[in-house]
């Protein structure tokens, strides 16, 4: 696939922002591939001398776009596909593709007298503990994700849930010269 032409070649190309084609065509003649600090990649492009016509324009191997032929077949549209070579970029697919619901129960309540904090239909009281239990969720990545012991980077808030007791019931007391874990 083939991009362009733009840059002084055809200023009013679409990808053209600020006088510079926004995608950075034409790339530059590269002996090997370089991976970059900032995680990205820039792919080997060998000076073959084969053009192919466009318009009025011979464009090389420099015009040449990145793709994977047997995802073009078998999606029938264009699929840029690269490689990142940093971790913070695999957390952050990883984050996005597994991401779970937004919410996983949703309950419609009365609300007291104009406020915005769900009532109890019978006595008008707002029960802030039913309103966490029912707003608290987690979702079946970050379950495995934590059966499995693995490390959970920048999640907040961590919340371990208690289980709710009666007064005088379920006792939980901590000891005073015990310091607790800094994560």
């Amino acid at each position: 696939m083939i991009h362009g032409p733009c840059g002084d070649k055809n200023m009013n190309c679409s990808c053209m922002k600020k006088g510079k084609c926004s995608k950075y065509y034409p790339k530059n003649f590269q002996e090997e591939t370089t991976f970059y600090e900032n995680g990205f990649t820039l792919y080997r492009r060998h000076n073959t001398s084969v053009y192919v016509r466009r318009g009025e324009h011979n464009l090389d191997n420099k015009w040449v776009v990145p793709h994977n032929l047997y995802l073009i077949k078998k999606y029938q549209a264009h699929i840029n596909v690269e490689y990142c070579n940093k971790s913070k970029i695999l957390k952050y697919l990883c984050k996005y593709i597994n991401k779970g619901p937004d919410k996983a129960k949703i309950i419609f309540e009365e609300i007291k007298k104009g406020k915005d904090t769900p009532a109890d239909t019978k006595t008008g009281e707002i029960n802030e503990i039913k309103e966490y239990l029912d707003c608290r969720y987690i979702c079946e990545q970050d379950a495995l994700w934590r059966l499995l012991s693995y490390e959970i980077h920048h999640h907040t808030p961590s919340v371990e849930r208690l289980p709710v007791h009666l007064p005088l019931m379920n006792s939980i007391v901590y000891k005073e010269n015990i310091k607790l874990k800094k994560y």
